[in-house]
């Protein structure tokens, strides 16, 4: 069911992107892992000064939009035929909306935003092959034992479920709206970058009943009173009235 498994079918691929290139960069050095859960707030500092731990290095991509497709939301509807009969329900087209941090101590987190900036950007389409490669190698448990284990199975890179490739593409700067997020997760602003990731494609099921088709078509001609008024008196005896 594709409206189960879009969105987090898409996190997942976009997340596995970014671990492969942070292991790639870091080599023999432990890799730091990249979590799809926004920064964990600090610890308070105690009150005797002392600093606490420095904060673990690592990637956080954060989902923390989703809205409505404007070019597939305002086209003609693929679910009506050119004689008005519906064929099938109208897609529900989807951008997603990411917050990309870094966390770490001193330059780290830099080094981080910079590898997860270059492993989105290089992946600007994110082809059909490496969707299914990537989802494809999930390891699922027999039997399953939780709804997300039938992530394999979400048919994100099939052309029929998803008819366009999936693109990532940096957003330009929202100050305002780094500042409102970061708010909200009540944790200091780290260095971050915004994604569009576009279009995810949920398939809802719903049916229409069929439309009653034309059985007959009869057109009717009147003549328009104005004519008659606007001729000269001789002349408006030769106007039609039928």
């Amino acid at each position: 069911m594709t409206a189960h498994f879009a969105i987090p079918a898409t996190t997942f691929v976009l997340r596995e992107i970014l671990q492969r290139r942070v292991k790639a960069a870091y080599g023999a050095f432990a890799a730091p892992t990249v979590s799809i859960e926004p920064p964990l707030r600090p610890p308070a500092t105690p009150a005797n000064g002392t600093p606490s731990q420095p904060e673990p290095a690592g990637l956080h991509l954060f989902l923390h939009h989703a809205g409505p497709n404007p070019a597939w939301r305002n086209m003609y509807e693929p679910h009506v035929d050119g004689l008005g009969r519906r064929q099938g329900p109208s897609p529900l087209a989807l951008d997603l909306h990411y917050l990309l941090a870094a966390t770490g101590a001193d330059l780290e987190r830099e080094v981080l935003l910079g590898l997860g900036i270059t492993a989105l950007t290089r992946h600007g389409i994110v082809t059909r092959p490496l969707i299914h490669a990537i989802l494809s190698a999930i390891a699922v448990p027999q039997p399953p034992t939780r709804l997300l284990d039938s992530l394999t199975a979400e048919p994100l890179d099939d052309p029929a479920q998803q008819p366009e490739q999936i693109t990532v593409s940096q957003a330009p700067v929202d100050v305002d709206l780094s500042t409102k997020i970061w708010s909200a997760l009540q944790s200091p602003m780290r260095p971050c970058a915004h994604f569009l990731v576009t279009t995810v494609f949920l398939d809802v099921e719903e049916t229409f009943p069929p439309g009653k088709e034309t059985v007959k078509v009869r057109v009717g001609v009147r003549p328009d009173p104005t004519v008659a008024s606007s001729l000269p008196a001789e002349d408006t005896a030769e106007v039609p009235h039928g």
